[in-house]
């Protein structure tokens, strides 16, 4: 890193890419507040069958294991399902990130029994462990609704006999999220106390100031003391950890981004600008990675990774 530039004028590169992001699309039964895909019941975007054969086909070929859904919701899309399968038999290593309250729904309330049979990992979001708080972020009712979920995945062995949950805090609003440790502990403490849940691991983030947060903070006058703060709590040490240096997330039409956050704004990773997943060739791919100002936010406290 050259010393005095500022992250967004900094060069970075990918490393060996060990993760692959797959976004199956923006429509979600929830719309939260922070939410930076500005997922919705309403949101347009959704992978077809064609691309995710295309992508599946890719992905067997390559020597990469660890692989993301996420969404929107993307229980909502039947390429999950699809992929699960799929990707399964090849012994790749699967990774969900749900809300949780999707999988009490009717049409989608197979995947937890699904999910424990491929052994996939979950990531759900429980952005806070007070109803209040969570409710006014996702809708009333998302906290017990959660709740409910964690109870039933506890008793399928999910952060209880071997098969991984981990959850997902963030802010509610434009400040930074605490030390990780103790909130880990906090979180474990509490929800084994008032609800008898257990989990894996907590991942912290720090909103991304994208989209539905970004134009949330430009409403309340906001926006610059947000930058401001993440600027301030700049931690150097995070840049070899951000996700971006060895993931890469791929959209509902099979494009390529960075990361998830660059995914939502439309930046395409550099020199492969319209290039299809299934047509790169990762034995030769060291990009320059897409940096701007909303990257502050994966490299505060101990970063985003």
């Amino acid at each position: 890193m050259e010393q005095g530039l500022p992250l967004e004028s900094q060069k970075l590169y990918k490393a060996k890419i060990e993760v692959v992001q797959i976004n199956l699309g923006n429509r979600c039964n929830q719309a939260c507040s922070h939410c930076h895909i500005e997922g919705s019941p309403s949101g347009k975007k959704k992978m077809d069958r064609s691309t995710a054969q295309k992508i599946q086909e890719a992905l067997i070929k390559l020597n990469i294991q660890n692989i993301e859904f996420t969404g929107g919701s993307p229980e909502i899309n039947p390429n999950l399902k699809f992929f699960i399968k799929g990707l399964s038999k090849y012994g790749k290593k699967l990774t969900v990130r749900t809300n949780l309250t999707i999988l009490e729904l009717q049409d989608y309330s197979f995947y937890p029994d699904l999910y424990k049979k491929y052994r996939i990992h979950i990531v759900a979001s429980l952005p806070s462990i007070f109803e209040d708080v969570t409710d006014r972020q996702r809708g009333k009712g998302a906290f017990h609704s959660s709740i409910r979920i964690l109870k039933k995945l506890n008793e399928m062995g999910y952060g209880t006999n071997g098969l991984l949950l981990d959850l997902v805090y963030n802010p509610a609003g434009d400040h930074l999220p605490p030390e990780q440790t103790q909130l880990e502990k906090k979180y474990k403490e509490l929800l084994k106390k008032h609800y008898g849940i257990f989990f894996s691991h907590l991942i912290l983030l720090a909103n991304c100031p994208v989209t539905r947060f970004k134009d949330f903070l430009t409403r309340e006058g906001r926006y610059n003391q947000y930058m401001e703060l993440l600027k301030k709590n700049f931690n150097s040490r995070t840049l070899d950890l951000m996700m971006c240096r060895n993931l890469i997330s791929v959209d509902d039409k099979g494009l390529l981004y960075d990361c998830d956050f660059n995914l939502a704004i439309g930046k395409g990773i550099k020199g492969y600008e319209g290039v299809k997943f299934w047509d790169v060739d990762f034995y030769h791919f060291q990009p320059e990675i897409t940096l701007g100002e909303h990257c502050y936010a994966c490299t505060v406290n101990q970063g985003s990774h």
